[in-house]
């Protein structure tokens, strides 16, 4: 299936959803010290392992859900397997895992050079964004 979502929509949705995912791993930091009983995390690698698992949380579940996170639902797209259907747990841990790839940009780069405009994260999890406009 061809994705009809451009390279910039793209962008913006990615610019958006980086200002979400910042300010909630902010949250996620005050949680953290108040539990530490209000002392600084010094520990960076503990500070990911609660960090990642709660970003992936967020991506997924408004991915298999609602098939859109908020900066997709701005830019006016969707997320969705070949047959139409909500993409699965599976998937969207496929695609979290690829998206990296794509943060780097190679990813958005094979967007550019493959015949369905589909990045490394959507092509290997298979799923595409729709377009829609209401």
């Amino acid at each position: 299936m061809k994705s009809d979502v451009t390279l910039f929509r793209r962008i913006g949705s990615i610019s958006y959803d980086f200002f979400l995912v910042f300010s909630f791993v902010f949250f996620v930091a005050g949680v953290v010290i108040l539990v530490n009983n209000k002392e600084p995390i010094t520990n960076s690698f503990f500070f990911f392992l609660v960090t990642l698992p709660a970003i992936f949380l967020y991506f997924s579940i408004s991915w298999v859900k609602g098939r859109q996170t908020l900066g997709m639902r701005a830019w006016k797209f969707e997320i969705v397997q070949k047959n139409g259907a909500n993409i699965t747990f599976k998937q969207s841990f496929v695609r979290f895992s690829l998206a990296i790839v794509s943060l780097i940009g190679l990813g958005l780069i094979f967007q550019l050079l493959n015949k369905n405009r589909l990045p490394i994260h959507d092509y290997y999890s298979r799923t595409y964004l729709s377009s829609i406009y209401k």
